[in-house]
């Protein structure tokens, strides 16, 4: 059976997602970085007029056009500078197969989001990985990146799993000198200071993809809804190889009326930043160095003493799960996504317990 495989599968490794405990468990979950509060209410009313008008038996609309007009009203854009993806992930595995040939190169800073150098081993063409370290403040190198050839630059803004976010002129600059293509991930955009969203950049700058989830601030993280903005040259390429129905009705309807909430999605972004900075104090009253965060979590190095493994297992042990990474840029720090005020209370008990 092992000859019916392309030999490439045997050496690749799979992306290991933060564990998921079963639904009804009473585990305070602050490890995959999910919003503790639950998307708009405007949703049910949505998913009750798709039953009773029965739209369950036809085909969605193949390329999500209710969806991809509202965001190009949204960003001054036009709807063909969009596509719409079954998560963000499915939009970065079409970037990269639609930019990578035989002996390409990714440059990406690191560390950063996982899956990026898993999807380039996925194309099974030899495609190398190239990874710029992070600077000693975990901000990235700008000069080695803008050094560094390739021919997709890609990187997550605010990065994963540092929480940081870099200057936007900075990153300008940076996707100015480079030759190739550049993935900006904008996961946790919406966590982050207003106005430094690349997204309207990519009229000025043709070789600039954007990427972006519902999954995290809009709270869609179980229906898999994500997009691409780009030139609409870019975006007509790219959508070639996309599934002719890549996602479904209900994703689709939910996306667009969780979208259409902004006020309700301002409030939900409120509450978690002010939890955020509010968590982010206390730690460091513990001793915990904390890096400035703008995203949904917060990147902490525990006080001298703790060990951040056995810290983990202490937390895991105490139904609290938080995220721990053991490579040799993260294994000091723990990863701990912002819940709700009671969630997170639970979180500095147990660690206060950990340190008597």
């Amino acid at each position: 059976m092992k000859d019916l495989f392309q030999k490439e599968l045997y050496q690749i490794h799979a992306y290991v997602p933060g564990e998921q405990p079963p639904p009804e468990s009473r585990i305070v979950k602050l490890n995959t970085n999910e919003n503790p509060y639950p998307p708009s209410p405007q949703i049910a009313k949505s998913i009750r007029k798709i039953l009773k008008d029965g739209l369950l038996r036809k085909y969605p609309s193949p390329d999500s056009a209710p969806l991809r007009v509202a965001l190009a009203d949204h960003f001054g854009l036009k709807k063909e500078n969009f596509l719409i993806t079954n998560g963000s992930d499915e939009g970065l595995s079409l970037l990269f197969r639609s930019i990578l040939s035989p002996e390409s190169t990714v440059v990406m800073p690191y560390p950063t989001y996982s899956l990026y150098p898993i999807l380039t081993d996925l194309e099974l063409n030899s495609s190398k990985t190239k990874k710029i370290p992070l600077k000693s403040d975990f901000h990235f190198d700008m000069e080695a990146l803008e050094r560094a050839e390739g021919n997709l630059l890609t990187f997550a803004h605010p990065n994963a799993p540092t929480g940081i976010r870099e200057d936007k002129n900075s990153l300008l600059n940076l996707i100015s000198h480079f030759n190739g293509m550049v993935l900006c991930d904008e996961a946790y955009i919406d966590f982050a200071e207003p106005d430094t969203s690349l997204i309207r950049e990519v009229v000025n700058h043709k070789n600039l993809i954007v990427s972006r989830t519902f999954s995290k601030s809009y709270s869609l993280a179980g229906l898999r809804v994500g997009f691409l903005v780009g030139s609409e040259e870019n975006i007509s390429l790219i959508s070639k190889i996309k599934d002719s129905y890549n996602l479904g009705l209900l994703e689709q309807v939910i996306a667009l009326t969780s979208f259409l909430d902004q006020k309700y999605h301002k409030k939900t972004l409120e509450k978690i930043i002010h939890s955020r900075e509010k968590l982010k104090v206390a730690l460091e009253k513990m001793g915990y160095s904390v890096l400035k965060s703008e995203t949904n979590f917060l990147f902490a190095k525990p006080p001298e003493g703790v060990d951040p493994a056995l810290l983990f297992n202490y937390l895991k042990q105490n139904d609290i799960y938080i995220r721990y990474f053991s490579d040799e840029y993260c294994r000091e720090y723990i990863r701990i996504s912002i819940g709700k005020p009671g969630e997170n209370k639970k979180l500095l008990s147990v660690l206060k317990s950990y340190q008597r």
